[in-house]
């Protein structure tokens, strides 16, 4: 299906300005003419997008309402604005995580991602885009020395939090619904999971679920005891998320794993150090790895080029081989 008009320069910007694939979904997410024209108008508020498209403000408002509670834009909630969003992965988990989604278009979205994201990889490398997300540790399995893990620890991000929400995942909502992570090792409940402003956001939309502190700091190790890899927003900011990601489901470790785009995500500030005379040989470590930095040959052998400083290798090794030793200063990580 053709990409509607009015909508051809925000296809353009999300990369794919000739998708039929693309042109079909935002064709249900925008169904009419009237609710296309006020999605190029945007961003701003209800009242500026009147003005610019001389539709009626209470039109605007109910076309705006609705598709901000579908997850077809995006609420700013502290700027009473609108926005379309700017990456076709937060569209797609936008649309996902509310539950209520057209019949079809996760088969829709499982071919934009699996078929014909990978023709931007290129494009993307050239454009050096910074990662959205950057890995974070397993704290306990850092060797500390007496520094303090503020911005590299997942429970430092969620037990200072102000808000915590939790939604399913997007990526197993989607893999689950085209027949794909049958065995994933994830638990049954949400670990992706929101703070501060990305949590009003949840709330303002009325879907998820709000997390008290201690039920926060649960699921972070629900996630790890699972081999699940931490992923939070590459940069220091009040307002976060946080993902846990799994080979089988995750959008990004499949552009890492099977189109070997390491770039995807950034690494934390951490590598694993190996003593490889600990190593027994068991193969725990190479089942954990999220992104096959780890191989057996009779002992382990650690593809360091490939590891994000997760952790999960070391939180599962009996043996004590593996830990985590810092190789990045604070600096590495973004602060806008």
């Amino acid at each position: 299906m053709a990409i509607p008009e009015e909508l051809k320069t925000y296809a353009a910007r999300l990369g794919f300005p000739e998708s039929e694939t693309l042109g079909e979904i935002l064709s249900i997410l925008f169904p009419d003419d009237l609710s296309q024209k006020i999605a190029a108008a945007l961003p701003g508020t209800i009242d500026e997008v009147a003005g610019r498209t001389n539709i009626p403000v209470a039109v605007a408002r109910e076309v705006i309402t609705r598709l901000c509670s579908h997850g077809a834009i995006n609420h700013v909630i502290r700027k009473g604005t609108y926005r379309l969003f700017p990456a076709m992965i937060e569209l797609r988990d936008a649309i996902v995580i509310g539950g209520n989604y057209p019949p079809g278009v996760m088969e829709l979205w499982e071919k934009l991602i699996r078929q014909e994201m990978p023709v931007l990889i290129t494009l993307i490398r050239e454009l050096n885009i910074p990662p959205m997300l950057r890995a974070v540790p397993i704290e306990e399995e850092v060797q500390k020395e007496g520094r303090v893990l503020d911005i590299d620890s997942a429970r430092s991000i969620f037990r200072d939090a102000q808000l915590i929400t939790a939604v399913p995942c997007p990526c197993r909502t989607q893999a689950r619904a085209v027949g794909r992570g049958e065995k994933c090792p994830a638990p049954p409940t949400a670990v992706c999971m929101q703070t501060n402003g990305f949590a009003e956001a949840i709330i303002d939309r009325g879907i998820g679920e709000r997390l008290s502190t201690p039920e926060a700091l649960k699921r972070i190790g629900d996630a790890e005891d699972a081999g699940l890899m931490h992923f939070v927003r590459n940069n220091i900011k009040e307002d976060m998320f946080m993902c846990n990601c799994c080979a089988c489901c995750c959008t990004g470790l499949f552009l890492i794993n099977e189109l070997s785009y390491l770039q995807a995500y950034a690494p934390s500030r951490f590598q694993i150090a190996y003593d490889e005379s600990k190593c027994t040989g068991c193969g725990l470590c190479v089942d954990r790895c999220q992104v096959r930095a780890i191989s057996l040959d009779g002992v382990a052998d650690i593809y360091v080029e490939r590891c994000f400083g997760c952790g999960n290798c070391a939180h599962i090794c009996p043996a004590g081989a593996l830990t985590l030793v810092e190789v990045r200063p604070r600096e590495f990580i973004r602060k806008t």
